[in-house]
Order: structure tokens, then sequence, then C-alpha cells
């Protein structure tokens, strides 16, 4: 009997010290799926990612649970799912600063924005808005071109160091030889408010935050960074005045590098069909955001191709993060 014990106590000790056997992906997924979202609740990126688990959740059978872990600009978070299982189990919503402007500005960052993900489909694009005060000089990027050449000192606002609306307003100086002084302001509640009250006359904003007060008249839009939006059809984009840019400034779904390819390809199915629902194509268009699926592979090479561009960007202006 003592034997018989002790061979039992052995054998479930080492049936411990084994790693366990993944999942059969033909039955994924057995249990509920954390999205970790390296956004603050209540923000843009959080309220993207519930809309997105709450319909994906419906089609794959399991809840998608919401874990915020915010700081360092998104990259804690993101890093978080990068050192997850790649299980299926760990899902998160990135935007351009987490996986396109972090890899051009941070020189030490913790993660390969490539390299440590599966990259599960694109969620859609939106815009950065050009905007002003009601009284600003200029309209339109080619006022804005004539207002710079005649040696006026001119200064705009963006919500940080290294924010996406920094990159385009720098592509823009980039592109068209115009010179304005950068104003980082801390968050885009505080640079809306000083541009509100006349503090600052030029900004860059991101669209759900422009799109009301460019709608009420409290102030006006010159250009959108990136494709026209939706929520200002009227409001010119930077190619079509003139300004060759080509990038999509896009929200993509991710999981740790290495998942297994019928798993991801359950989760891509779901995150297609999610963003095919009226309700949630409405919800992101409020936000902003128009919704525009690409497959992971595909959106993972648009991804590479845009960081090594941003790179350069961010070498030309002097934009580093340390």
């Amino acid at each position: 009997m003592m034997l018989r014990t002790v061979s039992l106590s052995l054998l479930a000790l080492l049936s411990a010290a084994l790693p366990s056997r993944a999942e059969d992906p033909a039955v994924y997924p057995t249990h509920k799926i954390r999205m970790l979202l390296p956004y603050a609740a209540g923000g843009g990126g959080d309220v993207v990612g519930r809309l997105l688990a709450d319909k994906m959740g419906k089609t794959l059978g399991q809840s998608i649970y919401i874990e915020n872990h915010t700081g360092a600009a998104g990259t804690l978070g993101t890093q978080m799912v990068a050192t997850s299982p790649n299980d299926g189990y760990t899902i998160t919503v990135g935007g351009m600063t987490t996986h396109v402007l972090a890899p051009a500005i941070y020189p030490k960052l913790p993660y390969d924005s490539i390299k440590d993900f599966t990259t599960l489909g694109r969620v859609g694009v939106s815009a950065i808005m050009l905007v002003a005060t009601k009284d600003f000089a200029a309209n339109d990027i080619k006022e804005l071109i004539a207002l710079a050449k005649k040696g006026q000192p001119i200064q705009y606002g963006s919500w940080g160091i290294g924010s996406t609306g920094q990159f385009c307003a720098e592509i823009l100086m980039q592109q068209t030889g115009i010179k304005m002084e950068h104003v980082p302001f801390n968050g885009i509640a505080k640079l809306a408010g000083d541009l509100l009250g006349g503090h600052i006359s030029l900004a860059t904003l991101d669209v759900a935050t422009a799109t009301p007060l460019v709608k009420d008249g409290s102030i006006k839009a010159l250009a959108a960074c990136g494709e026209r939006s939706p929520s200002l059809p009227d409001i010119a984009s930077y190619k079509e005045q003139g300004v060759p840019f080509d990038r999509s400034l896009s929200w993509a779904m991710y999981a740790p590098a290495g998942l297994a390819p019928p798993i991801a390809q359950k989760l891509q199915a779901a995150l297609k069909d999610a963003l095919g629902d009226a309700v949630v194509k409405d919800k992101l268009l409020a936000l902003g955001i128009t919704p525009q699926f690409v497959p992971g592979d595909e959106q993972r090479d648009i991804n590479a191709r845009d960081i090594e561009a941003w790179k350069q960007v961010a070498k030309d202006a002097g934009i580093e993060v340390k």
C-alpha cells in the first residue's frame, strides 16, 4: 500500500511538471477570452474594444471580458499581450501609437510590434483633423502654406510628443516645406479646451473630438490627415489638397505571436463578422472610425511598411521618446 501511494504521488508530481497540452483548435474556444486593452476605461480605444468583444463573443459562443492596463502611452499593456500565452485566450485592439508609431520613436521598445504578435485583421481607419480657431487666417492647406511663407510665426498644438497629431503635422511640414512650432499638450481634452479658449490657434485633433466642435461652428477644419472622414465629409484630405500621403491611420486586432492558424482564422472570421454588423458599424462611425476589414497577413505587411516610413519622418523631425 505504501509503495502504491508513493508511486501515485510521483506520478502526480511528474504530470504536474509536464507542460500542458495546447487546446485542440477544432474545439476552440472552450472558455472565456481576455481582451487586454492598453487604454483607460471609457476612452476611445476602450469603447472600440468593448464593441468588438460583445459581438465577437456571441459569434464564438464564449464571452470576451475586458482588462484595462494603461501606462507608457499604451506600450505597457501591449507588452503584456506580447508575453501572454499564444493559446487564443488573450487578444487586444491596437492603434497607431502602440503598433506603428511607438516602434518609430521608442529606441528601447520592450516588444517588436511585428514579430511578437499575430495580426488578426484591421478594424478600421480614422483621420486626424487639422483644425483652427474660427478667426485663423487660413481655411485650407493652400492658405496655410501662403500664411507660413509670409514669415508669420505659426504654432500648432498636439496632444503630446510622438502623438499621431504631431506626426500628421510633421508630415505636412516635410512635404510642403513650411515651418510650424510644436506645442505639446498633456492630453487631448486640455488641447481642445485651449483651442476653444483661443490660447492656441491651430491644432491637430482626433476626428471624434473634432467632429462635434466643427459641426457646431466652435472651430473650423482645414484638412484631414488620412482618408476623408465620413463624419466630416466636406473636409478634404491631405492628398486631395496636394500633399502626398498614402498611409492608413488604422486600428487592428492582435494576439500573441505563434497563434495556431486555425484559431487565428476563427478569431479573424469573428472580427470580420462583427465589422459587418450594422450596430457596430454605426457606433464605430460615431467614434470617427470607418470600419474596414483587412486580413491579418495583409495588415501586418502594411504595418511593417508604415513603421519604416514613420521612422524616417521621426528621424527628420527629431522625434524620440526616451
